[in-house]
């Protein structure tokens, strides 16, 4: 097994050279270990490899003598919404999320869907493992094995968040960029009155059009080709495992994270009450600053990545929290992201509104410049960014949350290393128009590269 698929808030690494079946039944050994459940749901993703690491993980459990739930074929939030709904000990979904097909890996929860992250218990996983601990694990009794088809009950559930009687007959674009969340966005279609236009959605773990990750441009150019050509009034792309959702406007124009934080903060404040707390990453802020201050909610900034996002909102009892990356997360949803939810939001909100989507997003973007997220290969990223800010500290007001950010009163930018892929992630907001190609143009001499 090699130890750098322990990641800060999964496990991804290439099958079957950084993880294979036997890494998947010592996992299972580990987990049971450290806490000692006793029933786990178990649920993969449509990768090629994901029955087979499937089959291993609960082979695992089942010799450690824990009963598994087995949910099949599944999005990740569906594993949450199954977790977070029962009194069931814990889950794992087999999934590398948007990563290319050779890729597999795991998201973990214990109950009521609280997230395992580096932080709270995956690296002692991975340290069990690397003290064999795991083998230590045994039961003469072993667990039983059940199967439980929970997407009727999961679509009742996200499906609770709007009210269906304003919902409007829209014709949408759906691509499901392979994934299992195909069959479950058909049948919200059709209780909905909607009128679905598919693209990618017969699963299939071959990811034949390239990686399942609606971040990538590439990735989103079919999306965008067709939503120009079609009557539609938006176009929803998820990745491979559907936790995340993003968004064209009727015209094919790519609506960042950062405004569909804002947006869904709005909605969620404007349904619920001001007195309530926001949660986003740190890569660009100020849209949903500016909807919580309009509000008289409290806006948090949070170290981005799912598990650290839930722990925190569990710890503020927030909303809802949103990150620039497509993660939109929701109280009433066990504090977890979904991937479908901000999908029924922005539909009804649209159908209450009679706003055009692009419209509908003019107030959050107005005065309001960005970069995207810029992305570089580097050698030593510690290096890179201790430069950076050698160079900006005396500028504007420094954080340290996740990364590196520097603001000033006319523009704010984020650095910070992935914690999925080896990559240093740039982020600039500005203003007025051209300040993030100034900025931009500062940080990259100190990097010395342009984007990947």
């Amino acid at each position: 097994m090699n130890w750098d698929i322990f990641r800060a808030y999964d496990i991804r690494g290439v099958y079957p050279d950084d993880i294979d079946e036997e890494a998947y039944y010592r996992i299972a050994k580990a987990y049971t270990y450290l806490f000692r459940p006793k029933t786990m749901v178990v649920g993969m993703d449509a990768r090629e490899s994901s029955p087979k690491l499937k089959d291993a993980l609960t082979s695992g459990f089942v010799d450690a003598g824990v009963k598994v739930v087995d949910i099949g074929g599944i999005t990740t939030d569906m594993l949450y919404f199954a977790v977070g709904s029962s009194d069931w000990s814990g889950g794992i979904v087999v999934s590398a999320s948007h990563n290319p097909r050779q890729y597999n890996g795991a998201k973990m929860v214990r109950e009521k869907a609280a997230a395992i992250s580096s932080d709270t218990g995956l690296f002692d996983i991975r340290d069990a493992l690397k003290a064999e601990k795991d083998k230590e694990v045994s039961s003469d009794k072993k667990g039983k094995v059940k199967q439980k088809d929970v997407l009727t009950d999961y679509i009742e559930h996200v499906l609770s968040f709007i009210d269906r009687e304003v919902i409007k007959p829209f014709t949408f674009i759906g691509n499901a960029n392979f994934g299992y969340v195909s069959s479950g966005v058909a049948m919200i279609a059709e209780k909905l009155g909607l009128k679905l236009i598919p693209l990618n959605f017969e699963p299939d773990g071959t990811f034949p059009k390239g990686p399942p990750d609606p971040m990538l441009p590439a990735n989103r150019a079919e999306t965008e080709q067709l939503t120009k050509e079609s009557d539609v009034a938006l176009a929803a792309i998820w990745d491979a495992d559907a936790d995340r959702c993003m968004f064209l406007d009727e015209k094919g124009n790519f609506i960042s994270g950062a405004y569909v934080t804002a947006l869904l903060a709005d909605i969620l404040l404007t349904k619920h009450g001001n007195d309530n707390k926001v949660i986003f990453d740190p890569r660009v802020i100020w849209p949903t600053i500016k909807v919580c201050e309009r509000h008289g909610a409290q806006p948090l900034i949070s170290k981005s990545g799912h598990a650290f996002i839930k722990e925190r909102m569990r710890k503020e009892n927030a909303i809802f929290a949103g990150e620039m990356s497509g993660h939109y997360y929701f109280r009433e949803n066990f504090y977890a992201d979904n991937g479908v939810i901000p999908f029924l939001l922005v539909v009804e909100y649209l159908s209450q509104t009679g706003k055009s989507f692009s419209e509908m997003m003019q107030s959050y973007m107005a005065g309001h410049f960005m970069s995207g997220e810029l992305n570089y290969r580097v050698d030593d990223v510690k290096k890179v960014i201790d430069a950076v800010q050698s160079k900006f500290s005396k500028e504007g007001t420094e954080d340290f949350t996740d990364g590196y950010s520097l603001e000033t009163t006319d523009w704010r930018f984020n650095i910070r290393p992935s914690n999925t892929e080896p990559l240093l992630r740039l982020n600039i907001e500005a203003r007025q128009d051209g300040l993030v190609e100034k900025i931009r143009a500062q940080v990259e001499s100190i990097i010395g590269s342009k984007p990947h």
